[in-house]
């Protein structure tokens, strides 16, 4: 759910601002209102200050070896360690670019081998003069050979690379192409290659000696460069009146932390205003979930947070996602090999990082759930096993694709409709139950309209009762979609607008539900895939015992890691799709909120 948010608007004498200021960043519960003034020189300095120690400091994290050594922090001051990193990357890039040229030289020079330079400039002393040629395989002539004093160096890709001696009288003409004398010869290349891999290697080694011993001290300096960061622009977001004697600051405090800035205020004997919020005002948004839902809001968080004033919808899509992740998975063996892997990581995770491990250990147990209704384990088909042991739950838990496709389709009707009943929650929230009427109108047209016309089309039901409900239904849903979708406007343009969003919901509904096959599709299509590797590790392995096995074992780890990586990549994908379109849409989500991010002071240790 979404935190109610108050709004506080201060009222400072201009002596007093900096010190309230100062006491307030201590407090950390105010998100101050953005007045969207462009910062200063000084705090863009600071900024751009701040930005090059986070890409240094991003840079060096991955070069730590052992975070469980105590490592000592470094003497040099922060301008010292960023010029030393500052100038390895350089060294090291340029390095990089010279490599990149050698290679292209390479490239060139290796055909003609290894040779002297100086022995061809003493040949040229003595009168000779070595020309170097180049032709095509099928056009060279063995006649030159005997014609000339010519020495075939190499033959490369359809080439003949050759040098001719040639003396000071004689004349050379044949069709091969001349071409530049080589600088110098691919063993000189390929040892100033080498030289340069040797200080790269040195400058990848200062990194991993020094990044331990650098990070403290840039972490410091960049939380004390952001606390004054923060504090210059709240100071440029403050509106001054009377010839700037007096500051006007405006900003908003969840509810809960409302209690502590009072506290504070009252200490402080400082003139202010409190008050809720009104339409028009751009206030930002905390979120306070359960447990389970509060996993999957980095979820909703790619997509966008609510909007301030409707429905929270994270813990209402996380039951879905985790059971689509697992449909679209539909391994047992995956999803144990997930569940085990997270298990493994929190027992050395941080703090930060547990959460997103308990939410792959969830998606993880929901793959087991899912592949064990569907019957597969690392691609082995459950359901055709002649075991014994396995024979009522054959019988009674493992479906057929035709009933898994119908889950899946059955999965996509039920969420949305859930996505319209939460559409007209929203709407009763903002806007008052009005708007909602039309809504529930719709709810029971797609509830009971829809599902009695198609059952009593093909005779599932009796006809004379199914066409009365889906008649009726139709009639009574019909009313307040054409004639109340939008309240306060007049009967006609109510009835335009409600025949255009019958052709919308007509267009877009079965499609919508359509969408949901997909989780079927990736499902059986990760199990086919499985299947046929262990089909291959069985029929490409030899006879022999040994050799066997170890075949076996190598294209079952290729091809089930291969399998694995492409169908959680799936996975996570295809659910994300359904939730943020087919759901947010039937569930009238509108987000573009903005987080609530408190004015405080980072801790500088």
């Amino acid at each position: 759910m979404i935190i109610a948010m108050k709004k506080y608007s201060f009222l400072i004498h201009y002596k007093d601002f900096q010190p309230f200021l100062i006491d307030l960043q201590d407090l950390g519960v105010l998100d101050v209102v953005d007045r969207e003034i462009d910062p200063d020189e000084d705090t863009l300095k600071l900024i751009q200050r701040s930005e090059q120690l986070h890409k240094v400091i991003g840079f060096l994290k991955p070069k730590i070896q052992n975070t469980n050594e105590d490592t000592n922090t470094s003497t040099l001051g922060t301008d010292e360690i960023l010029d030393q990193i500052l100038k390895a990357q350089s060294a090291f890039d340029s390095g990089k670019q010279k490599i990149a040229a050698l290679d292209k030289s390479y490239r060139s020079i290796r055909p003609w081998g290894n040779f002297s330079t100086d022995l061809i400039n003493k040949i040229a002393e003595e009168g000779f003069t070595i020309r170097f040629f180049v032709v095509a395989e099928k056009k060279f002539q063995e006649n030159w050979a005997t014609d000339f004093n010519l020495e075939v160096i190499s033959n490369s890709e359809g080439q003949i690379f050759f040098v001719i001696v040639q003396r000071e009288s004689e004349k050379i003409d044949i069709d091969a192409e001349e071409v530049k004398a080589p600088e110098r010869s691919a063993h000189e290349v390929l040892k100033d290659k080498k030289d340069i891999e040797t200080k790269l290697k040195e400058i990848e080694a200062f990194y991993l000696e020094n990044a331990a011993a650098f990070l403290p001290v840039l972490v410091k300096e960049k939380a004390i460069l952001d606390n004054e960061i923060s504090f210059e622009t709240v100071v440029g977001n403050a509106e001054s009146e009377l010839d700037d004697k007096l500051i006007i600051l405006e900003g908003w405090v969840p509810q809960p932390k409302v209690a502590d800035i009072e506290t504070f205020l009252n200490e402080k004997d400082v003139f202010h205003l409190t008050s809720d919020p009104t339409p028009g005002d751009k206030i930002p948004v905390e979120l306070k979930n359960n447990k389970f839902s509060r996993l999957f809001e980095p979820i909703g968080n790619l997509y966008s947070l609510p909007n301030y004033g409707e429905l929270d919808i994270t813990p209402f899509f996380a039951p879905f996602y985790m059971l689509f992740f697992g449909f679209c998975l539909g391994d047992a063996g995956y999803g144990l090999l997930i569940m085990l892997g997270t298990l493994i990581g929190l027992a050395f995770a941080s703090k930060k990082a547990k959460p997103f491990l308990i939410l792959g250990f969830l998606l993880g147990l929901a793959t087991v759930i899912m592949g064990l209704v569907g019957g597969t384990f690392f691609g082995i088909m459950l359901a055709d096993q002649p075991w014994y042991w396995l024979k009522g739950y054959q019988d009674n838990f493992v479906l057929n694709n035709d009933q898994m496709m119908l889950l899946a389709l059955g999965l996509g009707y039920a969420q949305v409709m859930f996505g319209m009943f939460l559409k007209a929650a929203n709407q009763i929230i903002q806007f008052g139950w009005k708007f909602a009427v039309s809504q529930f109108g719709w709810i029971l047209i797609v509830m009971f309209t829809i599902p009695f016309f198609v059952m009593t089309r093909f005779a599932m039901i009796p006809p004379d009762i199914g066409t009365k409900i889906w008649m009726i239904t139709a009639i009574v849903g019909a009313i307040p979609i054409l004639l109340f979708n939008s309240p306060g406007k007049n009967i006609f343009l109510n009835f335009g607008n409600g025949v255009w969003q019958t052709y919308g919901m007509a267009s877009g509904l079965l499609g919508d539900v359509l969408s949901y096959i997909r989780l079927f599709a990736l499902g059986i299509s990760s199990a086919i895939l499985g299947n046929v590797f262990n089909t291959l590790a069985m029929d490409l392995s030899p006879d022999t015992i040994v050799l066997r096995q170890i075949v076996i074992l190598l294209i079952l780890l290729f091809g089930h890691s291969l399998n694995f990586f492409m169908a959680v990549l799936g996975s996570f994908v295809h659910p994300l799709r359904l939730t943020f379109v087919e759901f947010y849409k039937n569930a009238g989500f509108a987000g573009g909120g903005d987080k609530y991010k408190p004015f405080s002071k980072m801790k500088v240790s």
